[in-house]
């Protein structure tokens, strides 16, 4: 009986028509007013790289893609 009565939320879905229940309020480039304090304030840690796993990465997966963080980037190399 639910999935009757979901179907035409589905259908409205899938033409983008549906309103999401929720729409966070964006106040910067990071949008972190949504989270917790708990989580936003703790130390950022890296994953450490282990050699071995990434040499059993077929590397040929990643042929071609090319990513530069745009934060990364000076305004004159952004040019």
């Amino acid at each position: 009986m639910l999935s009757f009565l979901l179907f035409p939320f589905v259908i409205q879905l899938e033409k983008k028509q549906a309103l999401p229940p929720f729409q966070p309020q964006i106040t910067d480039d990071y949008g972190l007013d949504n989270f917790d304090t708990q989580f936003t304030s703790e130390p950022v840690q890296l994953t450490p790289d282990d050699e071995d796993t990434i040499k059993r990465i077929d590397q040929s997966e990643f042929e071609g893609f090319e990513y530069i963080n745009p934060l990364l980037l000076s305004t004159e190399e952004s040019v």
